[in-house]
């Protein structure tokens, strides 16, 4: 017999996919080679055969990688196998698990790397590359990744603690995501990070920072004393209140993501931090103030693609976006230190305190979840797909109505109430 031609290969294809199921041919010149076409338009080759009375299979690899004469010598070479008493199937498996134990901790990252960094926000990606580089590999980033045991882990978190209290817990989450990936691609059985806990490690770690969020009659200091400092940074202080964006999303925000005519600033995709329970870009409504602060920072930009660029220390004709801590926490600290009355805020605490503010303002639940980009939780976040646009921009109206009443010294009013939208 001549054997299956590819005009015959490309044939079953085209019907596996117009019918919408499986089929199958086999190739009549070497006995058990089958090629098997899927209803998605994909075929694989592979050897059938018979051991101790049990049908089994092995697959060679893709048509069209493995054309019709590839396919044949490899299926002969299994075929001699087979007739010399090899199980060919499991002794695939097995060679599969040998070459996964041959996989260094450090290969291991690298893999994971190139995935994550489509799937992590930019910071967590460069923070985690750091930790793994600095903790992780020097202590066992050349032992085989199946070889890795719990006190092997703790050896690496345990190393992270001298540069840094917070470290630690971050190496651990690292680590155990590796693992979850080892153990996911079949390099791994088990995940070494399993019933590892941190405090065990390097003790009982401090409570979180409690974020501050600025009283009344702190906002009544701190909003008035922005003038004091030069105007790009006050723009973006006022900004960070207003809106409660991260302060990255600010500083790395480019001109052409605002539509000032339309009163919107469209946030990408992929520099929201909530993109795993997103799509598209993040709107944020802009009251006319907003705007016009908008329009001020352009015209300080200048020819920069950047709102808020400053000069490159290295070339002094290159602009670069605006620091997102350094900068912004700099002018916090040099407001607070001409001994005015509030209490140190860092950028982070500017969301905090616009969240807080919401909250008291009676701004309802839902609202204020997208106000800030948070995640919803459970089945809302399945289901749930509406922006709540209009009742973000009567939100952000009332917060910024009631950060102007405090500029201006009016007292504050017993009760305020959320206005209706339509």
């Amino acid at each position: 017999m001549a054997g299956i031609t590819d005009k015959e290969v490309r044939a079953l294809i085209a019907k596996a996919k117009r019918e919408g199921r499986t089929a199958t041919q086999a190739d009549g010149f070497i006995p058990g080679l089958t090629l098997t076409a899927s209803k998605v338009g994909t075929a694989s080759w592979v050897v059938r055969y018979r051991t101790a009375g049990k049908q089994k299979e092995v697959t060679i690899g893709q048509f069209p990688a493995w054309g019709i004469a590839d396919a044949r010598e490899k299926a002969k070479e299994l075929r001699r196998a087979v007739d010399e008493g090899v199980d060919v199937a499991t002794q695939k498996r097995m060679d599969k698990m040998v070459s996964a134990e041959a996989v260094t901790l450090d290969e291991l990252a690298a893999a994971y790397f190139e995935k994550a960094e489509k799937e992590m926000h930019k910071h967590t990606f460069k923070q985690r590359r750091s930790i793994h580089e600095r903790f992780v590999s020097p202590v066992i980033g050349t032992f085989p990744a199946a070889a890795v045991t719990p006190s092997h882990v703790r050896e690496a978190v345990a190393k992270s603690l001298s540069a840094g209290k917070t470290l630690p817990n971050i190496t651990l989450i690292h680590i155990a995501q590796l693992f979850h990936h080892a153990v996911g691609n079949g390099v791994c059985d088990a995940n070494p990070c399993r019933d590892l806990k941190l405090s065990a490690i390097v003790g009982k770690q401090d409570a979180p920072k409690q974020r501050t969020a600025l009283t009344a009659i702190e906002l009544g200091s701190f909003l008035p004393a922005l003038e004091t400092i030069p105007r790009q940074y006050a723009l973006a202080i006022r900004l960070l209140l207003l809106t409660g964006v991260r302060v990255s999303t600010l500083t790395e925000a480019k001109i052409a993501e605002f539509d000032l005519d339309a009163g919107l600033w469209s946030v990408p995709w992929e520099r929201r931090k909530n993109r795993r329970h997103t799509t598209g870009p993040f709107v944020i409504p802009l009251p006319p103030a907003a705007v016009d602060w908008l329009r001020e920072l352009i015209k300080l930009a200048g020819r920069s693609e950047y709102l808020l660029p400053v000069e490159s220390r290295r070339h002094s004709d290159a602009r670069n976006p605006m620091s997102k801590r350094i900068t912004v926490g700099d002018w916090l600290d040099k407001m607070q230190g001409c001994g005015q009355d509030w209490r140190r805020v860092t950028p982070h605490d500017l969301r905090s305190t616009c969240k807080s503010w919401l909250s008291a303002l009676r701004v309802d639940y839902e609202t204020r979840q997208r106000y800030l980009d948070h995640a919803l939780e459970g089945m809302d976040a399945v289901y749930d797909k509406a922006d709540f646009i209009d009742h973000r921009r009567a939100a952000a109206e009332l917060w910024l109505g009631f950060m102007n009443d405090r500029e201006a010294g009016k007292a504050l009013a017993t009760v305020v109430k959320m206005p209706n939208v339509a």
